[in-house]
């Protein structure tokens, strides 16, 4: 993270705040990123990304809403970690 904040989560994973000079990687896999946004509205967020992936094989695969929702169970909300 070069500047600002991101809320960023992974499936298996409740979210977390990303800061300025904090890094994250996600896995490959079958695992679903659910989000990389701002997490402020009055800051401005910058960040690198570098993406490596086997030759021949896509670098983004889409979710369709049906394995969204057979997977939700693997979803881990902020309030269930903070509860536990």
């Amino acid at each position: 993270m070069l500047e600002g904040e991101v809320l960023f989560e992974l499936e298996g994973e409740p979210p977390r705040v990303v800061r300025a000079g904090e890094a994250f990687w996600e896995p490959c896999g079958d695992v679903i990123h659910y989000s990389d946004g701002n997490n402020r509205d009055d800051i401005k967020v910058r960040y690198v990304v570098t993406m490596l992936c086997a030759p021949g094989q896509p670098m983004v695969v889409l979710v369709d809403y049906e394995e969204l929702a057979a997977r939700k169970h693997l979803r881990i909300s902020a309030e269930s970690s903070t509860s536990a």
